[in-house]
């Protein structure tokens, strides 16, 4: 008996086994109908990160950062939008269709003359068009999603522009200003030493004037690289939406 069950148990193990690994086949044509509407997106281009120096980085976090500036999130919104026009237009043919139904007075009234009339009719009403409607509609949908992503491209390519050619007008603004605090210190210097030799009696002071009005024209250059250098950093602010410093730091 024991010999019997336990044939009877290799038996159907080994079905469940040959069960279990049979692979169903996909016909070759549906296969690469399929492939052929649905193409394997391309590879993204990876970055070594550690192979960039710091510059590089900042201004591939820059990017990133303006990639959430709000005019691209509407732009995202504008898509999902077109996307769900797009699911509605698949089933619009849905509201063209009408169905009605009625009962005949006769049967209601348990009438004798019921039998010599239909006691009930039932009608659908299908538009002619309905199948051209409905393939018009689902591909206005599909342009408009169409035109909202490359809107929305286009805007990422031009925030992409705009906030690393801010980023090097922000460096540029910075080198000026560190480059006129050496100048005006050197000034600052100058200016001290005439004091001293003009009352050392070493110059007059016609000449010290000269070194003090150079000196003061620096510290206004210095007022006017400091606002620039500012308002640079404001512009890059309002494309990624934190201030600068934080953003440098994450």
């Amino acid at each position: 008996m024991k010999q019997l069950l336990m044939a009877v148990f290799i038996i159907l193990s080994s079905q469940m086994v040959v069960k279990a690994q049979r692979i169903p086949q996909v016909p070759d044509s549906v296969r690469k109908k399929y492939q052929l509407n649905n193409p394997r997106p391309a590879a993204a281009k990876v970055i070594d990160l550690s192979t960039l120096n710091q510059d590089s980085l900042i201004k591939i976090k820059l990017v990133r950062l303006a990639s959430n500036n709000p005019v691209l999130v509407a732009a995202d919104a504008g898509i999902r939008i077109a996307e769900t026009e797009f699911d509605r237009a698949k089933y619009s043919w849905l509201s063209s269709v009408s169905a009605g139904a009625n009962i005949n007075e006769f049967v209601i009234n348990n009438s004798p003359a019921a039998s010599f009339f239909p006691k009930y009719n039932l009608g659908i009403t299908i538009p002619l068009n309905i199948i051209s409607k409905t393939k018009s509609e689902k591909k206005i949908a599909t342009q408009n999603i169409i035109i909202n992503t490359e809107n929305k491209n286009e805007r990422l390519r031009v925030m992409k522009t705009m906030v690393l050619s801010l980023y090097e007008e922000y460096k540029e603004k910075k080198e000026l200003l560190r480059l006129q605090k050496i100048g005006m210190d050197d000034d600052y210097q100058a200016y001290l030493a005439a004091q001293k030799n003009y009352a050392d009696g070493s110059i007059e002071l016609d000449e010290m004037n000269r070194i003090y009005k150079s000196y003061v024209n620096e510290q206004g250059k210095l007022i006017t690289k400091e606002k620039e250098l500012n308002i640079a950093v404001i512009q890059i602010e309002e494309l990624i939406n934190m201030p600068l410093q934080i953003a440098l730091k994450l």
